[in-house]
């Protein structure tokens, strides 16, 4: 009977205490399937792998290379905003992959930290893992967000063409062989659509968009709960401060508990800058990238005078892919504001103590400055950038579409 109840306890502590690889599983494995998880001990293996993967899929990258210049030279501007829509994609992909191998002992120490604060939380009070728990929810949420949107685009491709094949073959004796992305395969351009070729070449594209969507809910979804997590930091903190003020009697633990705080405030910050410096070119190409990727799709349901379903996804997703950064980065500077007000909240002026007010006065100086999120110092992601990227957008469409 003793025996049972220590297994017991044994697996109630083993499901309490949950690492990130845990508590954000599909952002884990993400990172561990497109080989961009940083570990040092495993780098030189991943690089490698990047370039095996690479190496695989050469022939399509130079199918797709040959076909946006024959674009270029013929002048066809619907083909070519059609080719690149799916090159911006295939950018950010080579981008985020090269860039987390050089970006890998900053992104392990950020992701060290999200790690080490969760397995931690169950030493802390009820309402702390409440505040825990919260913000934990709202992360995972932005992590199914970042899972939909990498496999709706990476599928629907492959989905799109079945269906319209399945469709023609039931309603036509001549039925329409539809590839996954339309384009001449130089220089089997007049064998794409024969057997076996057409059957190969499909089968090849299919596994190159499982492949676009594993790095995009890895490392997109990672920023989100990076940010999520630097403002479940700050509300700790400020929480904290709020109930030393309120419930502590005693000056001298008052004086402790306070320099504590300032200690995982200071923590809190660096983790902030981490953030800034693993995340910062990554923002950069999201802003140089989002606006033509938006402006290329609205133009081809534009150009083919229809609301074509796989552009209208393609443009949605675009969107949501700018919306999401620019949301966590104004979530990350109201974390700040809402810090500074808890601050200000607490019941300082019923202690008497000048030590502790010097000590409060400390951290509301350190608070002042906003928690901005940059592209190389560039552009400062917000709501407002989300709206000026959408109004861009819009110009650069109605740019190309004058006659």
């Amino acid at each position: 009977m003793a025996s049972r109840r220590n297994v017991e306890t044994k697996i109630e502590i083993e499901e309490k205490f949950k690492s990130l690889n845990e508590t954000y599983k599909v952002c884990a494995f993400s990172l561990a399937i497109a080989f961009i998880f940083p570990n040092k001990t495993t780098l030189r293996k991943r690089l490698l792998m990047i370039l095996f993967l690479i190496a695989i899929n050469f022939l399509e990258l130079y199918w797709f290379l040959w076909y946006l210049f024959m674009c270029i030279i013929r002048m066809d501007i619907f083909n070519f905003t059609r080719n690149m829509t799916v090159g911006i994609i295939i950018m950010l992909y080579l981008f985020k992959e090269f860039y987390v191998i050089y970006m890998n002992d900053e992104f392990e120490h950020l992701l060290q930290d999200i790690d080490d604060d969760l397995l931690r939380r169950y030493d802390f009070p009820d309402d702390i893992q409440d505040i825990y728990n919260e913000f934990i929810k709202n992360a995972k949420i932005s992590q199914a967000c970042w899972t939909v949107i990498p496999l709706l685009l990476g599928t629907q491709f492959t989905i799109y063409s079945a269906v319209c094949m399945i469709y023609e073959y039931m309603n036509t004796d001549l039925w329409t062989r539809y590839m996954v992305h339309e384009m001449e395969l130089h220089p089997i351009q007049h064998l794409q659509y024969k057997s076996p070729y057409f059957e190969l070449i499909f089968a090849y594209n299919c596994v190159q968009s499982l492949l676009l969507a594993t790095n995009f809910c890895g490392f997109d979804g990672s920023f989100c709960i990076a940010t999520t997590h630097m403002c479940l930091k700050l509300k700790i903190v400020g929480h904290s401060i709020q109930k030393c003020f309120k419930y502590e009697t005693n000056r001298h633990e008052l004086r402790n508990k306070i320099k504590y705080l300032i200690g995982e405030h200071q923590k809190a910050l660096e983790f902030y800058k981490n953030i800034q410096v693993v995340y910062s070119g990554w923002l950069f190409m999201v802003f140089l990238l989002t606006s033509l990727l938006i402006s290329f799709n609205v133009f081809q349901i534009y150009y083919t005078q229809r609301v074509d379903p796989k552009n209208t996804i393609f443009a949605l997703s675009a969107v949501m892919h700018m919306f999401l950064p620019c949301y966590h980065a104004s979530s990350l500077i109201q974390a700040n504001d809402d810090f500074c007000t808890d601050l200000y909240d607490a019941q300082w002026e019923t202690t008497g103590d000048p030590v502790v007010t010097r000590y409060l006065m400390f951290i509301i100086a350190r608070s002042q400055r906003r928690l901005i999120l940059t592209g190389k110092g560039i552009v400062v992601f917000n709501m407002q950038l989300f709206l000026s990227i959408l109004q861009t957008s819009y110009s650069f469409f109605t740019l190309i579409t004058r006659k």
